[in-house]
């Protein structure tokens, strides 16, 4: 008896284990070439998510994990927001929208990023369209930033928006 239980419970750890690892192997997509991205933008009509973390940040983690990873998977094709995440301390290059290079730390710098996590849309060529979302303890975030790109897009469409 004792051996059964020993094994299920190894069996309930390994399967936590397990799926703690599945869950963080997917990432989003660093911002490397906002160029070609404003371009992707431009053709599907839609905002560009910038999304500036910091390493360690717990509301970060949570933002990226249990928000945009399972956004990004539940929808697809041109319903799939553009997300990019930048490293307000990163010193990776980043193209710009103009073809211009900067490190991360630069581009959040330009932006003008002073907490995080801190999510901005930008059009296609950089300006921001929207009402970032500066935080990460928000209720029903995805709802939130569902009304700020909704917002954001019809920004870019030419088309007045009523915020309430």
């Amino acid at each position: 008896m004792n051996l059964n239980r020993i094994h299920f419970f190894l069996g309930c750890f390994l399967w936590f284990v397990s799926s703690l690892v599945i869950s963080t192997a997917a990432e989003l997509p660093m911002a490397e070439n906002l160029q070609a991205d404003a371009q992707q933008a431009a053709v599907d009509k839609k905002p560009i998510v910038l999304f500036f973390t910091l390493p360690n940040c717990s509301y970060c983690r949570i933002v990226r994990y249990d928000y945009f990873l399972p956004l990004l998977k539940q929808r697809a094709g041109n319903n799939q927001p553009i997300i990019r995440e930048i490293s307000v301390t990163g010193q990776n290059r980043v193209t710009l929208f103009d073809g211009q290079r900067v490190t991360e730390t630069e581009l959040a710098e330009r932006y003008k990023v002073q907490m995080t996590p801190s999510v901005l849309f930008v059009n296609h060529e950089g300006e921001v369209v929207g009402n970032s979302i500066l935080g990460g303890d928000h209720t029903n975030y995805i709802a939130l930033f569902d009304k700020s790109l909704a917002e954001a897009s019809t920004k870019m469409a030419g088309k007045r928006v009523r915020v309430r």
